[in-house]
């Protein structure tokens, strides 16, 4: 049964998304998804004092994980700026892609609480403003992966 569900999948991916040129968006959607998803639990796991990891604090000052978004979008651009014959090849493209995607879903997480923060006042991070952003993000992630070829 596994071996058919697994067939099945590499299967209507290499049918649909790498025949079709459309790896570098798929892996973006799916990466955004993930991270969202993702980040959005460890909030709710920290704020109920469940959490396995916790709040990163430098000299009293809380580093929220749209930094590290921030982070891995600069470094995916600048690596896919780069286009040695050798590096540049399909996992590169692959790697880039999920670092974008992750990169993205960490900023955009936290859109809501950028908007409502003002200076020594904490911002609300479960806005609307942040579920307006997901949406819009995925909406247009969802119809780059349907409409354009990327690779």
């Amino acid at each position: 049964m596994r071996k058919k569900v697994s067939m099945r999948l590499i299967r209507f991916y290499n049918q649909y998304v790498f025949e079709r040129k459309k790896e570098s968006f798929f892996w973006t959607f799916f990466a955004f998804g993930f991270t969202v998803i993702l980040s959005r639990l460890i909030v709710l796991d920290m704020e109920r004092g469940k959490a396995f990891f916790g709040y990163l604090y430098i000299k009293g000052y809380h580093i929220h994980h749209f930094y590290y978004g921030i982070i891995l979008l600069i470094l995916s651009n600048w690596l896919a700026l780069i286009r040695y014959k050798r590096l540049y090849k399909r996992l590169f493209k692959v790697i880039t892609s999920i670092m974008f995607g992750g990169g993205l879903g960490l900023v955009v997480d936290e859109f809501g609480l950028l908007l409502t923060m003002e200076f020594g006042i904490k911002g609300n991070y479960w806005a609307p403003q942040s579920y307006y952003a997901i949406g819009v993000v995925s909406v247009v992630l969802a119809l780059c992966l349907l409409l354009l070829k990327a690779d």
